[in-house]
């Protein structure tokens, strides 16, 4: 996972509602959505690193130096979430 690119699909966009960090359904997938997604503030950094595209390394990055945590910690959550995003098909991978 760590030398391939992940980035958001083009299905969700970012937004700030009501002080919230929330993501909303546009295009052809409004009509299986149900809500919106909303984000904690690493959700909030790793999907704002996922649209401009980057590997799982500069995401763990860039999550130790935002929240302070152990980069091997960040590394592992990455993954998870990464994983968790690509069977939801909110991301791509090259």
């Amino acid at each position: 996972m760590q030398d391939k690119m992940y980035k958001s699909g083009g299905g969700y966009v970012l937004r700030e509602i009501a002080g919230e960090a929330v993501l909303v359904s546009i295009g052809s997938g409004v009509a299986d959505f149900r809500g919106v997604v909303k984000l904690n503030p690493t959700a909030k950094c790793l999907w704002k690193g996922l649209m401009e595209g980057a590997t799982a390394e500069k995401l763990a990055k860039d999550l130790a130096e935002e929240f302070d945590v152990e980069p091997e910690t960040a590394a592992g959550d990455v993954n998870n979430t990464l994983e968790m995003l690509l069977e939801r098909g909110m991301i791509t991978c090259e």
